[in-house]
C-alpha cells in the first residue's frame, strides 16, 4: 500500500514530464512550420534540426525538413528526410507542391510526392510529370475530385506545348521567332505584354532592311513589340553607335544643370577645340540657330558638342549612367543589357564626340525605346515590363512582374523644352525627321546616323506619339540604311501610319 502511494505521484510526475517534453518538442515544430510557410527556409531548417534531436515527433520533423530543404534548393540534404518521413501529417502535400511549382522544381516535387503519397496531390503529380516531358505518365495519373478549372488548364497545357503567349493569350507566332528563340525556356506558362498587331506593323515597316523596332506603351511601360527582321534578336543582342539620338540626353542634361545656351547661335560648320577643327556633318554649317528647336531640328553637331564641353566629360558620363548606360534591366522574363560607355574620352576633342553619340558609346534598340518612353513621360526613365504573369501548368500564378524602377533623368521643365524641340525635328522645314510626319498626329522624334560610310551607315530613330498624351514610344535601328532622315524617317512614318488607329 505504501509503495502504491509512493508510485502514484511518481507516475503522475513522469506523465506530466513526458507531456511537457512532447509539448516542448511540438511548439518549436509549429514555429519551424510557420517559418517555412512564410518563406524563411533557413530559419525553419535551423529550428527543426535543433529540436529534432529530442527524437519526439520524428516523422513530422523529417517531413518538415524534407520540404524545407527542397524549397531551399538542397535536394541532397532533403534525401534522408524523404526516406524517413513516412505518412506524417504536419504539412499538406499541396502546400509543398505550390512552393516547389513556384520555383519550377518539378523533379523535387515528384521526389517528395513519391515519399508522401497521401493521395491528395494527384493533380500536381500529373502537372509535374507533364512539365518534365513525361506526358504519357501524366495522362495516366488517376485524378479524382480535382479543381475542374485547374484540370482543364492542365489538359489544355498538355495539348498546347507552347509556353510563351502574347497579350491576347495566344502563342507567340512566327513574327516573334527571333525574340522567342532568345528567351529563357522554362516549363511554366509565360504571359507577355507583346501585341501581335504592333509587332507585325514593325516588321512590315522595316521591310527589306535588316534591323529592329522596339515599341513601348509609355502609360504602363509595357513592351508591345520587340521586332527583328533578322534571325537573331537584333533589338537586344546587337549594339550600335547611337549618333545624334544622344543629343536628346545632352540637351536634357544641359538644361537640367543650368548650362547657358546663348542664342542666336551661329554654326559655321566647325568648332575649334584645343587648336583642332571639329567639323559638323554639314560642312558649310547650319547658319543662324534661333533656339534649341532649330539646333535639334537640324541636328547641329557643333552646337551640341559646344554644350557638351560646357558640361564636361564627368557630367556627361554620369548622366548617361543614370539613363541606363553600363546597366541592365529586368523585364520579368529576362535581364536585358542596355547601352555601354566605351573608350574613356581623354581630352576635350573626344568629349565633344561623346556628347553627340560618336565613338564613345553604344546602344541597342531596346534601350533606345526606353529613352523614347522616358521622354514621353517627361524625363522619367522606367524599367519596361514584358511579363504579365507566369503560371504553372495548373494555371496558378507563380510570378508577377517585378516592381518597375523609376529614375528622374532631368527636370520636367527641361524635358518639356526638349520635347518641343523633338517636335521641331518633324515640323521644321529643315528638320531631319520631316519625312516621318503623319498627318493628324502630333509626333516627337530624333534621328541619328552612325557607323562608317564605307561599310554602311545605320539609321536610328527614337520617337513617341501623340505628344500631349503619349500612347506609343518606339525606337528604330536599320543597318546599312544610309542617313536616318531618309530611310529611317520612312520606316518611322510607315510604322506609325500602320498603328495610327491605336494611338490617336
Amino acid at each position: 500500500m505504501k509503495l502504491r502511494r509512493f508510485l502514484a505521484p511518481l507516475f503522475a510526475a513522469l506523465a506530466i514530464l513526458v507531456a511537457l517534453l512532447f509539448l516542448v518538442a511540438w511548439l518549436p515544430l509549429r514555429q519551424a512550420r510557420d517559418a517555412w510557410r512564410t518563406g524563411h527556409d533557413a530559419d525553419a531548417i535551423g529550428t527543426a534540426e535543433r529540436w529534432s534531436r529530442l527524437r519526439l515527433w520524428p516523422a513530422r520533423y523529417h517531413q518538415l525538413l524534407a520540404a524545407a530543404y527542397l524549397t531551399a534548393g538542397n535536394r541532397a540534404a532533403a534525401a534522408p528526410h524523404l526516406h524517413a518521413m513516412g505518412h506524417a501529417s504536419l504539412i499538406d502535400e499541396e502546400e509543398v507542391a505550390r512552393r516547389l511549382f513556384a520555383r519550377e522544381r518539378y523533379d523535387d516535387f515528384l521526389a517528395y510526392d513519391a515519399a508522401a503519397r497521401d493521395g491528395r496531390a494527384a493533380l500536381y503529380r500529373a502537372a509535374a510529370l507533364a512539365a518534365t516531358n513525361r506526358t504519357a505518365e501524366a495522362m495516366a495519373v488517376p485524378i479524382h475530385d480535382a479543381d475542374p478549372k485547374k484540370l482543364a488548364y492542365l489538359k489544355h497545357a498538355i495539348a498546347q506545348p507552347e509556353r510563351l503567349f502574347d497579350r491576347n493569350d495566344q502563342p507567340l507566332g512566327a513574327d516573334f521567332a527571333p525574340l522567342a528563340a532568345s528567351l529563357p525556356r522554362g516549363t511554366s506558362i509565360v504571359e507577355t505584354t507583346l501585341d501581335p498587331v504592333v509587332q507585325r506593323a514593325a516588321l512590315q515597316a522595316l521591310g527589306s532592311y535588316r534591323g529592329a523596332i522596339v515599341a513601348i506603351d509609355p502609360r504602363t511601360n509595357e513592351l508591345l513589340a520587340i521586332a527583328s527582321s533578322a534571325k537573331e534578336n537584333l533589338a537586344i543582342e546587337r549594339q550600335y553607335e547611337p549618333g545624334s539620338v544622344i543629343k536628346i540626353l545632352t540637351g536634357l542634361n544641359a538644361l537640367s544643370n543650368g548650362v547657358e545656351m546663348k542664342f542666336p547661335y551661329v554654326c559655321t560648320g566647325e568648332l575649334r577645340i584645343d587648336g583642332r577643327r571639329f567639323g559638323d556633318w554639314v560642312p558649310a554649317g547650319h547658319g543662324t540657330l534661333n533656339g534649341i528647336d532649330d539646333a535639334l531640328a537640324v541636328s547641329c553637331n557643333v552646337f551640341f558638342a559646344d554644350i557638351g564641353l560646357h558640361l564636361g566629360r564627368d557630367r556627361l558620363q554620369q548622366f548617361m549612367k543614370n539613363a541606363g548606360f553600363d546597366g541592365q534591366t529586368n523585364t520579368g522574363v529576362m535581364e536585358v543589357p542596355l547601352g555601354k560607355l566605351l573608350d574613356q574620352p581623354f581630352n576635350n576633342f573626344e568629349t565633344a564626340f561623346l556628347s553627340i553619340g560618336l565613338k564613345h558609346e553604344s546602344v541597342n534598340a531596346f534601350h533606345l525605346a526606353m529613352l523614347a518612353s522616358a521622354m514621353a513621360n517627361r524625363g522619367v526613365l522606367t524599367a519596361p515590363r514584358l511579363l504579365r504573369a507566369r503560371r504553372s501548368l495548373l494555371g496558378d500564378v507563380i510570378a508577377l512582374p517585378p516592381a518597375q524602377a523609376h529614375v528622374q533623368l532631368g527636370s520636367r521643365q527641361a524635358a518639356e523644352t526638349m520635347i518641343h524641340a523633338m517636335q521641331a525635328v518633324v515640323t521644321n522645314p529643315r528638320g531631319t525627321g520631316r519625312r516621318a510626319a503623319v498627318p493628324g498626329l502630333t509626333f516627337a522624334m530624333k534621328t541619328g546616323t552612325a557607323g562608317e560610310r564605307d561599310s554602311g551607315l545605320e539609321a536610328l530613330i527614337m520617337a513617341f506619339a501623340p505628344v500631349e498624351q503619349p500612347r506609343i514610344a518606339f525606337a528604330v535601328i536599320a543597318e546599312d540604311a544610309g542617313p536616318a532622315e531618309i530611310a529611317g524617317a520612312k520606316i518611322a512614318h510607315d510604322f506609325l501610319e500602320a498603328i495610327r488607329p491605336r494611338v490617336q
